[in-house]
């Protein structure tokens, strides 16, 4: 029986991860199963607001990679893996491992500090990466269309977008983490926007993590390994004064926008990040 080619182009993207993206979706798996038969999992790797004042400040990178179920890992999975791969096939693989690391901790001690007045709950799951994700590509898609028309009297600015997913997502499942991913939200506007310029990990020091790597042969024995200068031939520089669409080349995946001139089978949409 002949696949659909909608599902095959489904399949090849899935088998074709970048390295990092694919490490990721692993370890999101991994630790899911993992947590059937060690129940401390969660709790070890969760972001406890009490727990990281009283020193377990691993959880501000280990919240994202741990699930409340199967079902809410796999709301996140699909939504997070689409947008992550193209995020490493822009910023590379080791750029993208540092913002991703951004992305979990910025949130994070934010988390904390608001928790110190309102009492947060613990929290946990990738959807905080997924709304950072979709902020940043709606700043980007932003930048050559301003607007989104609904119908041909109402139309929206385009880098709100991730904001009517919040709302939907806060409308629909009242008990997920709200302030969670609001939070992301504010850390991709402000990444996209270039106020985080500061904490992302320096050009040098990208560049001499992948000569180290290199050196040890690792480049070339990690799969689908994204360099940096690989990855600027992917970057697409948006002309602001464009309102037409998104240019052919673009992988902005936000809003349906074109690869290569093909049509991208992804859009990014939230999930709580706890539940």
């Amino acid at each position: 029986m002949r696949t659909p080619p909608q599902l095959q182009g489904l399949r090849d993207r899935y088998t074709s991860l970048p390295y990092l993206t694919t490490l990721i979706a692993g370890t999101l798996i991994a630790l899911r199963i993992t947590g059937l038969f060690f129940s401390g999992v969660n709790g070890f790797l969760a972001l406890n607001p009490s727990a990281v004042l009283h020193g377990g400040f691993h959880r501000l990178l280990t919240y994202p990679l741990v699930h409340q179920n199967f079902m809410h890992l796999l709301f996140n999975f699909f939504a997070l893996i689409p947008v992550l791969s193209v995020f490493e096939e822009e910023t590379g693989t080791v750029g993208t491992a540092g913002c991703l690391a951004l992305f979990s901790v910025a949130p994070g001690v934010a988390y904390v500090f608001i928790s110190l007045f309102t009492g947060s709950t613990t929290t946990l799951g990738a959807s905080g990466w997924v709304f950072s994700l979709m902020a940043y590509f709606a700043l980007k898609d932003a930048a050559i269309r301003s607007t989104i028309y609904i119908n041909p009297r109402f139309q929206i600015p385009t880098w709100s977008t991730p904001l009517l997913t919040l709302l939907v997502i806060a409308i629909l499942l009242p008990a997920s983490s709200f302030l969670g991913h609001l939070l992301g939200l504010a850390v991709g506007y402000a990444y996209g926007l270039g106020y985080l310029e500061q904490a992302k990990l320096p050009q040098q020091l990208i560049l001499k993590a992948e000569t180290a790597l290199s050196a040890r042969q690792l480049t070339k024995a990690l799969p689908r390994f994204i360099s940096d200068d690989s990855a600027s031939k992917h970057r697409v520089v948006f002309d602001g004064s464009m309102d037409a669409g998104v240019p052919s080349g673009s992988t902005s995946p936000v809003l349906g926008a074109q690869t290569g001139g093909t049509s991208s089978p992804f859009s990014g949409q939230g999930r709580p990040l706890g539940s």
